[in-house]
C-alpha cells in the first residue's frame, strides 16, 4: 500500500519547512520534496555563515577606526525629551 498525504510540500526552504510544520501541527500528513538541503542553503552556506563569520571583523574595524578616549558628547542632547529631564 502506498503512502497517502493530505499535502505535499515541494521544496523544503525556510518558506516550505515552515509551511510543512504549521500544516502538520494541524493535524494533516504532510510530505517534503527536496533535492538539496532541507532548511535551503542559507542555513548550510548561505547568509547565516557568512555573516557570523564576517560580523566580528567588521565590528573589530570599527573599533580600531574609532578616535581615542570615545566620542563624549558634552552638548545639550538634540533629543528634546530627554533634554528635558
Amino acid at each position: 500500500m502506498a503512502d497517502t498525504y493530505d499535502v505535499l510540500v515541494i521544496g523544503a526552504g525556510p518558506a516550505g519547512e515552515h509551511a510543512a510544520g504549521r500544516l502538520a501541527d494541524g493535524g494533516l500528513r504532510v510530505a517534503i520534496v527536496e533535492r538539496e538541503l532541507v532548511g535551503g542553503e542559507c542555513s548550510y552556506w548561505g547568509c547565516i555563515p557568512s555573516k557570523t563569520l564576517i560580523r566580528p571583523g567588521d565590528v573589530l574595524a570599527a573599533a580600531q577606526a574609532a578616535p581615542p578616549g570615545g566620542s563624549a558628547r558634552t552638548g545639550p542632547s538634540c533629543w528634546p525629551p530627554a533634554a528635558a529631564r
